[in-house]
């Protein structure tokens, strides 16, 4: 509907808040649409710096100027130097290949293809920083004029096999007359994440900046990145596996901001200045967006577009006609606190609603100067360059076999690797890095692969881990804050801990056991995704847990015991989930949803009672 009178306003109100499409809707202007505090928004503005980042020369990675002959001053053409070092081998799947862009202009005329026969998965682009290091199509590119043929400037491997493909730390520019462009054809399985990058045409035509309609885009993690111009900002496609968001700034585009066909996307901070729908939200997809900026509407338009699954929390519009338009019914409202297009479920009494626990921003840490890092090799032991003083403790590319319990002491402020892999050698005990020390500034692990490594965080220190694989936890009852942001582990923790976690893969084929056991903590979830059998996530022991998207999928058949197993349980705490199940039938999905116990009585919700893949929201916990 383009226009609707006041009675008809009226009356759709009033249906929508008495049917299925459950909402608290004001027409007042919100005056907090971000659930998190001015001090923390800014420590969350750090993550994406306008300075030009700085990283020791000796980190592993490949210089595509000092390797390759790249020149970057945007005269030359560089296409042949960056498909040269794509394509060049490396070792194995433990040793990625990470491509380094210095600052500079580096102009392609062809697509970038991370598909070769040589290349395979997880390779890294890295920048030093939006507008210091771009990538620029040239003007009227051979191949990239027509509409009708689809081009992309970098495009990933496809299929279930795309590991570990980060882009991070520049400006990805499309010259003009380059009409048929598509920016990024991204596809990353398990891992993998688009950071502070800057997508950009520059006359506004092209097909998507950010494209992901290949078979299985995600999991993996989108933050800090813009988007302008194109028809389409982001255009995503196909049921599985579910992407997460944070930090999304789309501009200008002639289509829509977003365009989701049939994926389960959660969105956290979006921002949208543009005339179009912000999202146009398609076939059986179910969008999360929580704190949604969209501006400069048409009032032709609804700023969202939902035909499908859709959870909206504290939105904000301006310029379009509503906030809102669901299954054809438009929504009379420019701004909402909490939206739900679809039933809400619950097994007890429970307020409609989700828990809405607070959200902090990820810590970040990012050190410009060079004489604070330390490079593990130059030391004597991993403990000695620990113990050095130093903020940042680096482990360059490669393996490492570590065989005594490393001690982490309050000086570190981050302990990087570049997907660096570090072996399990202890005959006496499994446990690799420790950190008791307290602090008030965070610990940050990021970029390695230590998946059977024990991480004990047993000090108030706050915890943070990123892009990486693995490790086990333990804490303690003094264990303070833990952030978990695009990493794959299981998490089955002792105590009760405050956990925030952004794209976290809990996947357990070999085994069927509990995914995430929540043991009296509060735990918020922003997109979650799940292989092999046994619980996803158990909430116990009066904890509160809230998930905002995405993919459940146990991909294996049930015998008769496991079919008693439910994918969520809820002790006698409570729990509020959003999510989708697998697209490929029963075989591949729990039998049981969810199980919960309040006041020593036991209640089950059977898939079979779900009128779709989506659970819009299901609501487990006394108000």
């Amino acid at each position: 509907m383009n226009s609707t009178s006041r009675g008809l306003a009226s009356l759709l109100l009033a249906f929508t808040l008495g049917c299925t499409n459950r909402a608290s809707t004001s027409t007042k202007k919100l005056t907090a649409s971000k659930e998190i505090s001015p001090q923390q928004e800014a420590v969350e503005k750090k993550e994406d710096p306008e300075y030009e980042k700085v990283f020791p020369e000796d980190v592993g990675w490949i210089n595509i100027k000092e390797e390759f002959g790249a020149v970057g001053d945007g005269k030359t053409d560089d296409t042949n130097a960056i498909l040269r070092a794509i394509q060049s081998p490396y070792k194995d799947y433990t040793r990625p290949k990470v491509l380094y862009f210095p600052t500079g202009t580096y102009l392609v005329k062809s697509t970038l293809l991370l598909t070769g026969k040589r290349d395979s998965c997880c390779v890294t682009f890295q920048g030093q920083g939006q507008g210091k290091t771009i990538i620029k199509l040239i003007d009227s590119a051979p191949g990239f004029g027509d509409p009708q043929k689809p081009k992309p400037v970098i495009k990933t491997r496809a299929g279930n096999v795309a590991f570990r493909h980060y882009f991070r730390d520049f400006t990805l520019q499309i010259g003009q007359n380059n009409a048929g462009a598509i920016g990024l054809d991204y596809i990353s399985s398990n891992r993998g994440a688009i950071k502070n990058i800057a997508i950009k045409s520059t006359d506004g035509s092209g097909i998507a900046g950010l494209l992901m309609t290949r078979r299985w885009p995600g999991p993996s993690l989108i933050k800090h990145v813009l988007i302008e111009g194109f028809d389409h900002g982001i255009h995503v496609k196909h049921p599985e596996y579910g992407l997460t968001f944070e930090h999304i700034t789309l501009k200008n585009q002639k289509h829509s901001g977003i365009l989701n066909h049939g994926n389960t996307l959660a969105i956290l901070d979006l921002k949208s200045i543009n005339s179009v729908p912000a999202i146009l939200n398609r076939g059986r997809g179910l969008v999360i967006l929580v704190n949604g900026n969209l501006q400069g509407g048409s009032s032709k338009h609804s700023a969202i577009i939902n035909n499908a699954s859709l959870y909206a929390r504290n939105i904000q519009t301006q310029g379009y006609q509503t906030a809102i338009q669901s299954k054809g019914k438009v929504i009379p409202s420019p701004s909402h606190t909490e939206f739900i297009a679809g039933k809400v479920y619950s097994l007890f009494d429970s307020p409609k609603k989700s828990l809405h626990l607070p959200i902090e921003p990820t810590p970040t840490f990012h050190d410009q100067n060079l004489n604070n890092w330390a490079n593990v090799k130059r030391y004597p032991s991993i403990q000695a360059a620990m113990n050095s003083g130093k903020s940042t403790i680096y482990f360059p590319r490669g393996n490492y076999k570590i065989g005594s319990t490393i001690n982490i002491p309050a000086t570190v402020r981050k302990v990087i690797g570049y997907e660096s892999f570090i072996n399990l050698n202890i005959k006496h005990s499994n446990t690799i890095f420790q950190v008791n020390e307290d602090s008030n500034q965070p610990l940050i692990f990021e970029g390695l692969l230590f998946p059977n490594a024990l991480l004990k965080h047993h000090s108030s220190r706050t915890v943070v881990i990123k892009h990486s694989k693995g490790p086990r936890i333990s804490n303690s009852p003094k264990s303070g804050k833990l952030f978990l942001e695009d990493v794959q582990l299981t998490l089955n923790l002792d105590y009760p801990q405050n956990i925030w976690a952004r794209q976290l893969n809990a996947e357990s084929l070999h085994q069927p056991r509990t995914k995430v056991l929540n043991n009296g903590g509060n735990l918020w979830i922003l997109g979650i995704k799940t292989e092999g059998k046994g619980s996803v996530i158990e909430t116990t022991n009066g904890g509160k847990t809230e998930l905002l998207g995405t993919l459940i999928y146990p991909v294996r058949k049930f015998s008769a015991a496991e079919k008693n197993q439910a994918a969520f349980i809820n002790n006698e705490s409570s729990h509020t989930l959003i999510y989708s199940v697998s697209a490929y039938g029963p075989l591949r999905n729990y039998p049981i949803q969810i199980k919960e116990v309040r006041n020593g009585i036991t209640r089950i919700l059977p898939s079979t009672e779900m009128t779709s893949r989506a659970m819009p929201l299901f609501s487990g916990f006394k108000d």
